[in-house]
């Protein structure tokens, strides 16, 4: 299986084992890997105001960088984001990669009578890993954005049968044996 790994992990943290453990965990599964890592690259700014104009346009995707992902993506059987949990959520840079990357004919398409349907049916597998700084009842009381945004709403422009899999280990003990252990059933 081909898999897309998208690393929001700061490289300089001590999270970011989490990210290497995964990519580890799926080589080892004999899986092949493409790992973008978001911390210092051009998805650290938003999308440019050219970009929002030409969001619904005939060309989308501006920059080499967001055609190079839509590619990968296109091409991979899986998707796993690996991330710091900000404040219930996705990171910035995670977000921006998202709003840049995944736009009409990549993540979603319309059909003849306009409604949309999903643009990544090649997406069987669909993961999350996550260092959080909140417990499991502190991340349900805020409704787990970015379990939902990422495991839930993402997922209606996968494949009807993806299955996902959540993996949230505590910021401050990051445990790379739990994300290898959710990532053997891959």
């Amino acid at each position: 299986m081909k898999v897309l790994v998208l690393d929001a992990f700061d490289p300089e943290s001590p999270q970011a084992i989490l990210a290497d453990a995964a990519v580890e965990a799926l080589q080892s599964q004999g899986h092949q890997v493409t790992r973008r890592v978001l911390v210092g690259g051009p998805f650290e700014v938003f999308m440019s105001a050219d970009e929002r104009r030409e969001y619904h346009g005939d060309q989308p995707l501006m920059s080499p960088e967001t055609v190079e992902d839509a590619a990968a993506l296109k091409a991979a059987d899986g998707l796993l984001f690996c991330y710091p949990t900000t404040m219930h959520t996705i990171p910035a840079v995670l977000k921006s990669w998202l709003e840049r990357v995944l736009v009409p004919g990549v993540a979603f398409v319309f059909d003849e009578r306009e409604r949309v349907r999903p643009g990544m049916t090649n997406i069987r597998r669909l993961g999350a890993v996550t260092a959080t700084n909140h417990g499991r009842l502190a991340s349900l009381k805020a409704r787990n954005s970015g379990k939902r945004t990422l495991l839930w709403n993402i997922r209606l422009s996968c494949h009807r049968l993806a299955r996902r899999t959540w993996v949230a280990v505590p910021a401050d003990a990051p445990d790379p044996e739990a994300v290898r252990k959710a990532l053997s059933r891959w």
